[in-house]
Order: C-alpha cells, then sequence, then structure tokens
C-alpha cells in the first residue's frame, strides 16, 4: 500500500506541475507558426533536452526492457538505433532549417519537384505514421497504470489519452519542448537509480551478466535473438528516425541552424549510453524473476516487487515523463499534417481558424491511437511491424532525394508504393525464413525500385531552392495568421 501511495503522490504532482506549464504556454501563443514549430527560437541546450526526451518513450522503456528480459544486452539496440538515427539525421539534414519548413512534408516536396503523387502520397503516409507512434506511446501508459493503480485495461488507456491531451493541446511544441527538458532530466536521473541499484544487488555489470543465460551476455545478445535481428531492428530505428516528422520539428524550431545540427549529435549520443540502462534494467528483472508471462511487464514488475516505495515511484513518474514527451511530439506532429496537408487535400482550402484546427485535429488523433491501443500485443512486435510499412518508404526517398539529384519523382512513388506491399505481404505469407522476414528486407526493395525507375525516367529540371521558395510563398497562408485572428 506505502508503495501504491508514494506512485499516485508522485503522478498527481507530475501531471500538476506539466498542466500548468502547457497552460502557461497556452497564454503566450502568438500565432499557427508559434504554436507549431515554437517561432523557430529553441536554443541548443533546450532541444537537447527535448530530443533526448522524445527518443526515451514506451518503446524504450518498456518495450526495450522487456526484449532485454527475453535476449539480455540485444535490448540496447533498441535505443541505440534511436539515438544512431536521431545523431545521423541531425548531421545530415539540420540545414534545412534554413529554409523555415513547417513539416516535413515539405521538404519531401522540394526534392521531388513538388509531384502531387509523392508529396500526397508522403502525407498521408507521415500521418498515419504519427498516429502509429501515439498509439505506442499509449500502449506502454496504459501498461504502466495497469500495474501501478487498480483501474481497469479501459481505464488505463483512457487516463494515458486524457493525460496527453491536457498536456499536449493548450500549449503546442512551445509548452512540449519546455516540459521535455524537465521530463528528461526526471528520466534519466530515475532509470540512473534504478540501474545503480540493480548492480549493487547484483554485485556490478560482472555480477548481473554471470546471473543470466550464456546468450544473453553476447554482444548486443546477438547469440540470443540473432545477428540479422539484431541489425534489421537497429537499420529500421535508423530509418524510422530520418523519416519522423516529430525530430524534423525541433530542427525547424531552432534557433539556428548549427544549434539543430549539434542538439540533434548530443541527443543521440545520449540515449546511445542511456541503452546500456535500458539493457541493464531488463536483465535485472530477469535475473530476479525469469518466469514472467509476458517481456513487457518486466520493468513494471521490479516497481511493484522488489523497488522501495521512494525508488518505485520515481521510476514510475521517470516512465511516465518519457511516455508522455514521445506522445505530445506525436500529437503536435499528427495537428501539424492535418492543417498543413490532409486537410487542405480533402477541402482544397486551409482551415479558416488554424489553431481551432489543429487543435481539434490532435483530438481527434488521440481518440483514433486510445482504439488502436487496445488491440495492440507487446510494444516491441507492434513497433517492428509497423514501422517497415509506414516509414521505410518515407525514408530511403528523403535519403535519395538528399543525396542523390538523379532521383526522380516515379522512382520515389515506386519506393513508396513497393515498401509497404512487400512489407505487408512478408507478415502475412506462410514463410519461416528469418532472412527474408527480417525488416529491412522492404527497405531493400524500395531502394532498388526508386533507383530503377528513376533511371528509366527524366531528370527533374527545378533546383531545390526554387521548390523552397515556392513552398514559403504557399505556407504563408497558414503561418501568418496572429492569434487575435484566431478569436
Amino acid at each position: 500500500m506505502l508503495t501504491h501511495t508514494a506512485i499516485a503522490i508522485g503522478l498527481v504532482l507530475y501531471v500538476l506541475v506539466m498542466l500548468v506549464a502547457s497552460m502557461v504556454w497556452m497564454r503566450r501563443i502568438s500565432g499557427p507558426a508559434d504554436y507549431l514549430i515554437g517561432g523557430r527560437s529553441f536554443p541548443y541546450w533546450l532541444l537537447t533536452g527535448t530530443t533526448t526526451a522524445g527518443c526515451i518513450g514506451a518503446g524504450v522503456m518498456v518495450g526495450a526492457s522487456g526484449l532485454a528480459y527475453s535476449h539480455g544486452w540485444a535490448g540496447a539496440a533498441y535505443p541505440i538505433g534511436l539515438g544512431l538515427g536521431t545523431a545521423i539525421a541531425g548531421l545530415l539534414f539540420a540545414v534545412m532549417r534554413r529554409y523555415k519548413f513547417m513539416t516535413l512534408s515539405e521538404e519531401i516536396a522540394c526534392y521531388y519537384q513538388g509531384n502531387p503523387v509523392v508529396v500526397e502520397f508522403s502525407n498521408i503516409t507521415l500521418y498515419l505514421s504519427q498516429v502509429g507512434w501515439l498509439t505506442v506511446q499509449i500502449i506502454g501508459g496504459s501498461a504502466v497504470l495497469g500495474v501501478v493503480t487498480p483501474l481497469s485495461h479501459g481505464w488505463c488507456v483512457l487516463a494515458t489519452t486524457m493525460v496527453t491531451a491536457m498536456i499536449a493541446i493548450p500549449g503546442g511544441l512551445k509548452s512540449v519542448v519546455y516540459t521535455d527538458f524537465l521530463q528528461a532530466l526526471i528520466l534519466l536521473t530515475g532509470f540512473n537509480v534504478l540501474a545503480g541499484s540493480a548492480l549493487g544487488h547484483t554485485g556490478g555489470l560482472a555480477g548481473l551478466e554471470h546471473a543470466v543465460p550464456p546468450a544473453y551476455r553476447s554482444f548486443l545478445g546477438i547469440a540470443s535473438y540473432g545477428g540479422w535481428n539484431i541489425a534489421g531492428m537497429i537499420v529500421t530505428f535508423v530509418l524510422a528516425v530520418v523519416a519522423d516528422p516529430g525530430r524534423r520539428m525541433s530542427m525547424y524550431g531552432a534557433r539556428t541552424e548549427r544549434g539543430a545540427r549539434w542538439a540533434m549529435v548530443t541527443a543521440g549520443l545520449i540515449v546511445i549510453a542511456f541503452s546500456s540502462v535500458v539493457a541493464i534494467t531488463g536483465m535485472y528483472a530477469f535475473y530476479l524473476n525469469p518466469h514472467l508471462k509476458h517481456p513487457d511487464q518486466a520493468l513494471l514488475w521490479l516497481v511493484m516487487r522488489v523497488l522501495p516505495s521512494w525508488l518505485a515511484a520515481m521510476v514510475v513518474v521517470a516512465v511516465a515523463s518519457g511516455i508522455i514527451s514521445c506522445a505530445n511530439y506525436n500529437v503536435i506532429a499528427s495537428g501539424s499534417f492535418f492543417v498543413r496537408h490532409i486537410y487542405p487535400l480533402v477541402m482544397r482550402r486551409y482551415p479558416r481558424r488554424t489553431l481551432l484546427a489543429v487543435r481539434l485535429a490532435m483530438a481527434a488523433a488521440l481518440v483514433v491511437a486510445a482504439l488502436m491501443a487496445y488491440q495492440a500485443r507487446t510494444i516491441v512486435q507492434f513497433v517492428i511491424e509497423f514501422l517497415p510499412v509506414t516509414m521505410s518508404g518515407l525514408a530511403i526517398i528523403i535519403l535519395v532525394g538528399r543525396f542523390w539529384r538523379r532521383g526522380t519523382w516515379q522512382g520515389a512513388t515506386a519506393a513508396l508504393a513497393v515498401t509497404p506491399v512487400v512489407s505487408l505481404a512478408l507478415m502475412t505469407l506462410p514463410t519461416s525464413d528469418h532472412l527474408l522476414r527480417n525488416p529491412l528486407t522492404p527497405a531493400l526493395a524500395g531502394v532498388l525500385a526508386h533507383i530503377a525507375l528513376s533511371m528509366a525516367t527524366p531528370p527533374s529540371r527545378r533546383t531545390f531552392i526554387e521548390m523552397a521558395e515556392a513552398v514559403a510563398r504557399e505556407r504563408q497562408s497558414v503561418e501568418n495568421v496572429p492569434a487575435s485572428d484566431e478569436q
């Protein structure tokens, strides 16, 4: 009872602090650009904190610790992929800050001459990807609440959704970024204390490794999970980050291009370092109880059955902060894409009241994600199956468009079409070939399709800069609306 009380107090205080911060920033919003991309004023230190928190969500804390419970150091591959992808995105794409994009689709449009097939396909896919990632966070949040409270699964899903809505919707990206910095501190502190406690109890890292099966101790758990599976997981998450509109939003909102680049690199290195903490947590749970029914229960079992009440409360608040941080980014990105791209695609015009429209779109995305969360299985399984369908094709056309000028919109269309088809086929075909079913297979198919069709079609004529200028003129009707006109 003491543990439940400490956790309840910690969660209530956390929600109240985040809600107050969001309401404060709501009163400072000066228009859609301020709400959606923070007025492009975020400094390096703030972007580092928010990007770190945005990487370490439910998938890392609950899913990766569960993978570590089942396969040892393989659990570190999940956050390593995210951290590596974040650093790569900063090094390769921070230059896009100078063009003042609002969404990733604007960047993609400039790579492929604004071709409507590529642009609208990307818009819809990116929007659905954010709803899918939001679903992952709600799954994680509801799993946490299901263990630490007496609430049913349905009420846990509803509570997670409502808290996310209360923090993200009022203040927009500014409230998300500033609250994320605090959440990153909570997150890193809580889990490092937990890892220190685990190592102290097991006699250090050597003692912990000797207490788990030998295969767990191999490099990245390759002997337990398989080298091809590890490689596929890391590459899949790298591609997912490259095509993640939430991380692009933080880069677009940076005060400077240099700040955007090094904030992403720093955050990526922090997440890679954090991977060892996640793996230690999962293996520690296995050491104490190797008979859990579901791997995703590993972290929460530690919280409720092993940790002292003060540490349990700290860890739960840290988990909650990471989950809500990621969910906030997904909500903001879904709202931005809806207003900037989906609404005009359907209505043939931009909404007259942009802030109202984006807030309603965010609420709708939360409802859809909550409904999907009821049907999901384990987090890692959901993510590995979901990402190749929605994100791999996008990452391919972004990387090809950025570094291969010969790429054409026809090749991009082929990659966008081939990748999800191959992903879905591999999930449904009755094959046991692990090499074929690896998440890398759809990505490789997309690359080959892009190259083949690009070489068979004429190159584009308009330059990237010309397209960026055209996109900027189009965006003005959304971005330059004073907040007073929204009333």
